[in-house]
């Protein structure tokens, strides 16, 4: 359509009381304008019509070419009021305000064809407003703007004016973290005494004076919540940066402080367990390495430093230190390595610059913290350094980052203007993730290259739905949360929140610290949502590794068969691994609050603690032989270890403790004690009467009647030396069975011939006794040893002879039963206690409250000789009623 052949209206353009001109929608042509729209340009006709608009109007392209688009491509007019510009008019560059609308014109097709342009100029009316109205005005729209923003933002807000850092403003979030003080009107250091003669102190007042931003993170500040009340130890993540007024000249602070006391606490306690398990273990997160000589050989070096140092295990150990990374030569490490040896003296250092050549020639420069700790052999002369450290060089890089942004931001700070702008160029250079969400339909209207990076997308996102923007978050809770904060109109915090964002087409999990917080606009309604963001994936995937580590230790540690425990320096319980558990009988919070004193024997308390008390002075752990109660009411015996763990300046950190039970030891000891005891005294009688024996014969052979007394000595003789063959036997038995040298013979015999043939002998030798027996009226066959059968039947009886009173009747009774032939040897003694019969086979083992002379070999032997020939063996008895003891072997089947 040409509009100059439409002549009606053409007349009505050429006549309106305002500026018209009518381009197409493709290239923006002009096809039509009125003398008032090129009165108010400044154009000729010819310069105008039939050319490119922005050809014609360059100097306002950037402006407005946006705008115009946008009318085209949503087909929504477009109407500013009093737009101020620069505008060249007749060759001459003047600035005009004008009122102009962007009217798209449509086809019968509904598609935007042209676009209607009309313009009145207010320049005049603008400019004879008064002057200083409207820029007091518009400023106050702007610090009112600005101070909505501040009242609304997550994070604590104050600002000081004056030499004297009077407050004048303090958003709520600043309020809240010290709520029983009151801070507006009043200086900064009046109304935070606490602060004053501190760094902090003088840090602010540098800000001041020099104009340059300062920044503190995770730092401790000793600081009250109300006034004048106690302080207590709290965190904060905080900045001080200065105000410029129009002259460029400093006449404030701004403080943006947030605190992290829970963060840190949490920190601190998680480092504090992990290093508990990796003392523990001897497995530390820090790189560590074993150098030993003077030319500086690598003897031992873990994972984390090979890692660190781009080298195999087999490149590493048994080789000098320059050897291996000679391009290190010309750094420091080797002198103060040797220094370390030759002096003893510990070196620790701070950020250290490490720079390393690659295999490609380029240089890597990293950063660490190392402690140079002098190593000794066991002769006490040093001979060695153990290295630990610290790759610190993501932290280093992010705090002259950090450093950086803060001075960018004073930099910039001035031509912010305290306006919108200021705010959003703010958040865009902020160093953490900030993001602004438009209206219910939560449109990306700012995004910070941090909140870019987090979310793996490019600029490109900015003016799309959040939904459409990160097509991911479908089934995942975040648009949800954000339609609840709009509903709420509550602000929403989540720590460590698991998302699935896709970087470079693959889903990755990360986790974020969050702070959804709602902006109202001036009628209270949510027009905005903040998103600030904080990646914490790194710390949540290390602190779940030390998880699992941790679970392995506990897992470990409740296998080995000692009993390990951990306590703070105070003696806090920390860890008691399933052994302790089990032998108290309690669970770990009972244990920990029953105590741990509480179970040691009362005798030996004082001793250990003064142990503990020079183990914590020298750092060598204190060994000791002591008692603990056990779940039973016991105190058994064990080797107790308490180990110091000192930190690098020599302070005690923690204990770690291992408990082994020697209880079965100890007894053995007491038993062989015993033993040694009743073995010098059995030995001694006989020697004793055959001594005495031999020298009255000697005596009396030279008398008369010396052959008469010499059948009686001789006889008295024998049966001692029997005595003592006897005991010698027993114990050779004894040596012979436990070193696997004692033979069994096995025959064919008669059980009950041998049992007639033993039961006349005894019956003999001790004639005071009456024995009887009862056999069978058959042969009862056995394929075994004769003669160590013989040697149990005749232990058995010399038992029954010993244990019972003179005159007494002894029972011996060989039957069989079945497949198998049982022997019974039964006396009218004194019987056994019910507790000691379980015991009574042991080696060495006698009932405690006996006066009769023995060793306690003789059942364990036969137990040993019965229970080798496949037969069983076993007593049974009451204290004061005699005993009963039986034994079977297997009948011989031909």
């Amino acid at each position: 359509m040409n509009f100059n052949d439409n002549h009606l209206l053409k007349a009505l353009v050429d006549t309106a009381p305002i500026g018209i001109c009518i381009l197409n929608s493709d290239g923006f042509i002009a096809e039509l304008a009125n003398e008032k729209f090129l009165q108010i340009a400044g154009r000729r006709e010819e310069d105008l019509i039939g050319k490119s608009y922005w050809e014609t109007f360059s100097e306002v392209r950037e402006q407005f070419e946006d705008i115009l688009c946008h009318v085209v491509s949503n087909n929504k007019a477009y109407h500013a009021d009093q737009v101020p510009m620069i505008l060249i008019r007749n060759d001459k560059q003047e600035p005009i305000y004008v009122t102009f609308v962007y009217a798209p014109m449509v086809d019968l097709d509904g598609k935007v064809h042209k676009v209607a342009i009309w313009v009145q100029e207010n320049t005049k009316e603008v400019m004879e407003r008064e002057k200083d109205t409207a820029l007091n005005t518009a400023m106050k729209i702007d610090r009112d703007r600005l101070h909505d923003y501040f009242l609304q933002a997550p994070v604590g807000i104050s600002v000081m004016t004056g030499e004297n850092l009077l407050i004048e403003f303090v958003n709520p979030n600043y309020q809240a973290m010290l709520p029983g003080r009151s801070l507006v009107g009043r200086p900064f250091f009046e109304s935070l005494p606490e602060i004053v003669d501190t760094d902090i102190a003088q840090a602010l007042t540098d800000v001041f004076k020099t104009g340059l931003p300062v920044s503190f993170r995770d730092r401790l500040v000793a600081i009250s919540k109300e006034e004048d009340g106690p302080t207590t130890d709290r965190y904060f993540d905080f900045s001080y940066v200065p105000r410029f007024d129009s002259n460029g000249q400093v006449d404030g602070v701004f403080n943006f402080a947030f605190e992290v006391t829970a963060f840190v606490h949490s920190r601190r306690k998680a480092q504090q367990e992990s290093n508990n398990m990796l003392q523990i273990l001897d497995m530390l997160p820090a790189s560590v390495v074993v150098i030993r000589g003077f030319d500086l050989v690598v003897e031992m070096i873990n994972d984390s430093n090979l890692a660190y140092w781009k080298k195999t295990r087999e490149e590493v150990v048994g080789k000098p230190f320059l050897e291996i990374l000679p391009d290190l030569a010309d750094q420091p490490f080797a002198s103060q390595l040797r220094q370390v040896m030759k002096t003893g003296q510990v070196i620790d250092v701070k950020e250290s610059p490490v720079i390393f050549t690659n295999a490609d020639g380029t240089m890597r420069e990293t950063y660490v913290d190392y402690t140079y700790q002098p190593l000794s052999d066991l002769d006490g002369n040093r001979n060695g350094v153990l290295v630990m450290s610290f790759e610190i060089t993501d932290r280093v890089h992010a705090r002259k980052l950090l450093e950086q942004y803060a001075n960018e931001l004073a930099e910039t700070n001035e031509l912010l203007a305290q306006s919108e702008s200021r705010f959003k160029f703010l958040i865009q250079e902020a160093p953490v993730a900030i993001g602004v969400l438009q209206g219910k339909t939560l449109i990306v209207e700012t995004a910070n290259e941090k909140i870019l990076e987090v979310w793996g997308k490019t600029r490109e996102i900015v003016g799309l739905p959040l939904a459409s923007a990160l097509p991911e978050l479908d089934g995942q809770p975040f648009l949800e949360i954000l339609d609840d904060v709009f509903a709420t109109r509550e602000p929403f915090y989540a720590n460590e929140i698991p998302a699935l964002l896709e970087h470079g087409g693959t889903l990755k999990q990360l986790f974020f610290n969050v702070v959804y917080q709602p902006i109202f606009d001036q009628h209270d309604n949510v027009s905005d949502i903040v998103i600030v963001a904080v990646d914490v994936t790194e710390q949540v995937n290390s602190r779940k590794a030390l998880e699992i580590s941790e679970q392995h230790f506990r897992k470990l540690s409740d296998l080995v068969p000692v009993k390990i425990s951990n306590a703070l320096p105070n003696g806090e319980v920390t860890f008691f691994n399933q052994g302790w558990l089990d032998f108290s009988g309690l669970s770990f919070e009972d244990l920990r609050d029953f105590g741990y004193f509480q179970m040691i024997h009362p005798d030996e308390v004082e001793n250990f603690q003064q142990g503990l008390l020079q183990a914590s002075k020298t750092g060598v752990p204190f060994i000791s032989e002591m008692r603990f109660k056990n779940k039973d009411g016991q105190y058994i015996w064990h080797i107790n270890v308490a180990s110091p763990v000192l930190d690098a300046q020599g302070e005690l950190i923690m204990w770690v403790g291992s408990t082994t039970d020697i209880q079965s030891i100890k007894e053995e000891e007491q038993r062989k004690n015993d033993f040694i005891g009743m073995v010098s005294h059995e030995l001694k009688t006989p020697l004793t009467s055959l001594n005495g024996y031999l020298q009255i014969l000697q005596l009396k052979l030279k008398q008369d009647d010396g052959l008469a007394f010499a059948e009686h000595a001789l006889e008295r003789s024998l049966k001692q030396v029997r005595l003592m063959t006897s005991l010698t036997n027993g114990f050779l038995n004894v040596s012979r069975l436990e070193s696997g040298k004692m033979h069994i013979e096995k025959s064919t015999f008669d059980l009950r011939g041998l049992f007639k043939e033993t039961c006349d002998e005894y019956r003999i030798l001790f004639p005071n006794n009456k024995i009887t027996s009862k056999f069978s009226d058959e042969e009862i066959p056995v394929y075994a040893d004769r003669q160590k059968i013989a040697q149990v039947f005749n232990n058995l009886i010399g038992n029954a002879v010993k244990y019972s009173p003179a005159a007494s009747d002894i029972w011996v009774t060989v039957e069989q039963i079945g497949t198998r032939a049982r022997v019974m040897v039964s006396d009218q003694g004194i019987g056994i206690k019910q507790e000691d019969l379980s015991r009574l086979f042991e080696r060495y083992y006698r009932v405690g409250d006996t006066t009769v002379s023995g060793f306690g070999i003789g059942l364990y032997l036969s137990m040993e000789i019965i229970e080798r020939h496949g037969g069983k063996i076993w007593a049974e008895s009451e204290l004061g009623k005699g005993s009963k003891f039986f034994f079977e072997l297997n009948i011989y089947q031909n």
